[in-house]
């Protein structure tokens, strides 16, 4: 296994400017700063391959002690690469956003409807039941709702899927600080979104070491109603998907998609110094380029926070963070 855990860390770019906004909202969701680095502008591009200098903070959220999983890294650039995903559909190639669990997903709508109003680039779905019984009971004052619900929120600072579970739960997969405004989890899973027709999650099994999670094996799904309006699909809009975790390890997943309709290509903008949330990034025992065949565009030296690091492009055109345990 090369990865010791599940996902480690949630990377957002932002400007230098822009640092203490963003701080305000992540401590609304509980997450703290727990260190600071910075990187002049050439050491940042020889390991994240944008010339800016740098200033980044990690944040902690109470949850993430339990698996070392989940935190935010939040990186300030003096100039930015570009504008990164903002509100782009979830499955568009080179998509990223991050899961979290909420017990009142009621609280973050009402509080999300009015958010960054003036932003242009921005998103908030509908409020999406999903049952977890296909075909779904009839829900009734006798039977009631068991399920997700789920509300998705984009715009240029990251892109969120917060999550409530009706009527049953799962230990350890997000751990739920109740005494959180939001009552929410740290980040519990990260999404990908391959090339059309190009499903393959080989790299991430052989490389990271990662494995199916249960219940969560290669599969064909987007004809169900929530799916549909969640992911923003069309009539007849197909996907396959497959949920990925570090063995042993009950959240940080990794769920890889890829469309069987033809979906615009934004890899470009998914890449560290493109605003919003533009990298991942795992802990391993060893940063070493011949544990990573298939892998392109590796750099290996000390990240803003002086630990052993590298970079590199995964076969799928994903960019990359591993940061030495």
């Amino acid at each position: 296994m090369s990865v010791v855990g599940g996902l480690y860390e949630f990377v957002f770019s932002a400007h230098a400017s822009e640092r203490e906004r963003l701080l305000a909202f992540w401590s609304g969701l509980g997450f703290l700063p727990e260190v600071d680095g910075r990187l002049t502008a050439s050491e940042a591009e020889a390991l994240y391959g944008h010339a800016s200098a740098l200033q980044s903070v990690r944040l902690r959220h109470s949850g993430c002690g339990a698996h070392e999983t989940g935190l935010v890294r939040l990186q300030c650039w003096d100039d930015l690469a570009g504008e990164g995903l903002g509100a782009h559909k979830p499955l568009v190639t080179g998509s990223r956003w991050m899961g979290m669990y909420t017990d009142d997903i009621l609280e973050i709508r009402d509080s999300l409807n009015d958010y960054n109003a003036a932003t242009h680039d921005r998103w908030l779905s509908e409020l999406v039941s999903a049952p977890l019984a296909n075909p779904p009971p009839q829900v009734t004052w006798d039977s009631p709702f068991v399920g997700l619900r789920e509300t998705l929120y984009f715009d240029l600072d990251g892109r969120i899927a917060f999550i409530q579970r009706g009527g049953f739960d799962r230990p350890g997969f997000g751990t739920i600080d109740r005494a959180l405004l939001y009552k929410n989890s740290e980040g519990s899973h990260a999404n990908v979104v391959q090339p059309s027709r190009a499903f393959d999650t080989d790299f991430y099994k052989t490389v990271f070491g990662l494995e199916s999670a249960p219940y969560g094996e290669a599969h064909d799904s987007g004809d169900e109603p929530p799916t549909q309006r969640a992911l923003r699909l069309e009539a007849g809009q197909l996907f396959r998907v497959e949920r990925l975790r570090a063995p042993e390890c009950p959240t940080g997943y990794l769920q890889v998609y890829s469309p069987y309709f033809d979906a615009e290509d934004h890899r470009a903008l998914s890449q560290p110094g493109q605003r919003g949330l533009s990298a991942y990034s795992y802990r391993v025992q060893s940063i070493d380029a011949e544990a990573l065949p298939g892998a392109t565009n590796y750099c290996a030296g000390q990240n803003e926070f002086g630990e052993s690091a590298c970079t590199f492009y995964a076969p799928d055109g994903y960019s990359w963070m591993w940061v030495s345990a």
